[in-house]
């Protein structure tokens, strides 16, 4: 009992951290936490259907409402992974069981003293009730259930889009009244629900459908003038962290009782007519009800369960040892009961505590995978480390993630440019390009380059850049692109002003970020494209000397120029068949060369117009927002219990500001 009570205490204080942090030891050992508990509580409620007897044991009957309490888990977390909450009917099922089971227990013994009956009684109505509201969160958030909501907006959104909505001056209010939420810190208004977040189909708000462009470009262009504008990202962390409390903890049903309790309760009762009068006192008189049981009652049932074994006459019919362990039970049932409330009902009396640790809301960290990076990091170990960590490492942690704060200038950055798009009606196409757009840009601010490549300003520019981003899969791309930033980060070795320096910075952030976006987490990764990357990894660790410890750059560099004189990819046309075929190609061929023709024409870029960084930094933001709408919901769901992603982030910025996302059937 005593470790089931201690596994109930750690899930309490733990469950939340694993918003904030991107440790892989707390989500181990939480996971571990979290089966054991439910496991440890059910073999305790057997042993005790089996084995409590004996003239001084009596009270361990008493136990078995503690161990429903303890299956009805604790506020702070419900489910471990959307796939816990899949699992409802299992849950409903153990509550019927285990209801039962206890019941059993308990009517083994007499109960001659009938204050401990009482008690007892107390308790296992609480522990119903607890175990009955955490099935009923499971079933809440279970994915068949956000699914079916999912398609049912998708088709009140496809119908309210066909039809001419009338009243285009209150959605008007209601957009311009979010665009002041989103830099006011006393907002707890949020925008996008858990439904839209974990869908495998999200959609643009519906709200933003139903006004015309000139008016979201007008609100857009405000929000970019804003000084403020950047308080957005607090208000997406807290609407995120609002987002996971409703998929994973308790929260819901607080939050509704406690929303009913302080705005329904306020508003006075309708006065046309009795009969309206009366009927509206009987609702508020059963909701209050309702509401205030929910709430308070497994407080004031163990309150006075605690009060009721302390009169107990308990002398020599009970072990001290037993005695002991109820006061303990009792109290920290007391105790959590209490910490819960606290946390249910100060975010809705304090508006401003959500926004005054916003940063604090998530880990704030970047994922990064290089692949340079983690073939080099083990040239240093020795024969044995290396093996150790090929046979048994590898399926422990991956050692070739790393994760580096996120820079307030990285920020500004995305959001700078995701403003920029949106001010221009003819740019809100950009997440249905990954890096066409930027390209297209870079060349019309630099004509004379583009005039080396073609002849007439409406030819195609066949150039290893534009073939690698308009004629390959997002993966593909990526890889060649990753190479190519690198070696060109490795030649940049001109001094530069802070502000270049800054851009290069955050371009190999972005390279590297993207690259563990879906070579490591899995994003929109193919089979041939796996391949690809393997490799690389061949040809990368053929290339290197063997008996020569180098570092990242010289890795690079040698690289290169055992690389220079390889073929580019194909410059021809391509037609359906041809993108077929060069992607069947693409497994079979050397990655090395296409990519170094890649840094070759950047490299060339960067010596003829003095900087090239603003076009690489540009073409790596326009894949960020190229993959934040394709993640899948869950993607952005898990991510929720690992410390954030900085991608969901940018997922719930282009769905909030405008019509961003790409179609449904895209």
């Amino acid at each position: 009992m005593l470790v089931s009570f201690g596994l109930q205490v750690f899930l309490f204080l733990a469950a939340g951290m694993r918003r904030r942090s991107t440790s892989h030891v707390l989500t181990s050992l939480l996971w571990l936490v979290y089966l054991s508990a439910d496991s440890v509580a059910i073999f305790v409620l057997g042993h005790l259907a089996l084995h409590a007897n004996g003239p001084q044991h009596q009270l361990l009957f008493f136990w078995a409402p503690f161990v429903l309490l303890h299956l009805g888990g604790q506020d702070t977390v419900t489910a471990f992974s959307m796939q816990d909450n899949d699992l409802w009917r299992c849950h409903l099922l153990g509550l019927v069981t285990q209801v039962a089971a206890a019941g059993y227990v308990v009517s083994r013994t007499s109960w001659p003293d009938r204050r401990l009956l009482y008690a007892m009684v107390l308790m296992f109505v609480c522990g119903c009730l607890k175990y009955a509201e955490r099935t009923l969160c499971l079933y809440r958030a279970s994915p068949i259930r956000i699914n079916q909501y999912s398609s049912d907006h998708l088709r009140h959104y496809a119908y309210n889009t066909e039809l001419a909505v009338l009243g285009s001056h209150v959605h008007r209010d209601k957009l311009a009244q979010r665009f002041k939420d989103m830099v006011n810190p006393d907002s707890t208004r949020f925008g996008v629900s858990e439904y839209s977040l974990v869908s495998d189909t999200p959609t643009n708000d519906e709200l933003i459908s139903e006004i015309e462009e000139q008016y979201i470009l007008s609100l857009l262009q405000g929000l970019k003038s804003n000084e403020d504008c950047y308080r957005v990202y607090n208000y997406v962390s807290a609407e995120l962290v609002h987002n996971y409390e409703r998929l994973y903890t308790k929260a819901p049903i607080r939050t509704i009782c406690i929303e009913f309790l302080s705005e329904k309760l306020s508003d006075g009762p309708d006065h046309e007519n009795w009969s309206s009068f009366l009927c509206d006192i009987f609702v508020r008189s059963v909701g209050f009800l309702l509401c205030t049981l929910l709430l308070l009652f497994p407080l004031l049932s163990v309150s006075t369960a605690l009060v009721l074994f302390k009169v107990v006459e308990k002398g020599q019919l009970h072990s001290r040892a037993d005695v002991t362990v109820s006061y303990i039970l009792l109290i920290g049932a007391i105790i959590l009961e209490v910490a819960s409330l606290f946390m249910s009902i100060l975010p809705c009396v304090s508006s401003t505590d959500i926004f005054q640790c916003a940063t604090n809301q998530w880990s704030e960290m970047l994922g990064q995978y290089n692949m340079t990076t983690s073939l080099t990091r083990h040239q240093d170990t020795t024969c044995i480390m290396s093996f150790v960590h090929q046979r048994i490492g590898k399926y422990l942690v991956d050692d070739s993630i790393s994760h580096i704060p996120i820079t307030q200038d990285l920020k500004k950055f995305v959001l700078d440019k995701l403003l920029a798009f949106g001010t221009r009606e003819q740019d809100w196409n950009f997440a249905s390009t990954h890096g066409k757009l930027a390209l297209g840009k870079w060349m019309d601010r630099h004509p004379q380059w583009r005039d080396r490549h073609t002849d007439s300003v409406s030819a195609r520019l066949e150039t290893p850049l534009n073939s690698v981003i308009n004629d390959l899969d997002l993966p593909t791309s990526v890889l060649i692109l990753h190479i190519a930033t690198d070696v060109l980060y490795f030649q940049d070795n001109k001094s530069i002003s802070s502000d270049r320096q800054t851009m290069r910075k955050m371009s190999t952030e972005l390279s590297n970020y993207i690259m563990y976006l879906v070579f490591k987490c899995r994003v929109m990764l193919t089979p041939s494209t796996e391949i690809l990357h393997d490799k690389a990894h061949t040809e990368m660790k053929f290339v290197l000397p063997k008996h020569l410890h180098l570092g990242e750059k010289e890795s690079i560099m040698e690289a290169f120029e055992a690389n220079r004189e390889g073929q580019g990819t194909p410059r021809e046309q391509a037609t359906q068949m041809q993108l077929l075929k060069n992607s069947l190609k693409a497994i079979t061929s050397q990655l090395f060369p296409s990519a170094f023709d890649v840094a070759q024409e950047l490299n060339d870029i960067h010596r003829a117009e003095g900087d090239c960084w603003d076009l690489v930094s540009a073409v790596w933001v326009e894949m960020l927002y190229y993959i934040a709408p394709r993640c899948g919901g869950a993607f952005h769901s898990w991510q929720l219990t690992t410390g954030g992603e900085f991608i969901t982030h940018v997922f719930c910025l282009m769905q909030q500001l405008g019509p961003f996302l790409p179609p449904p059937s895209a």
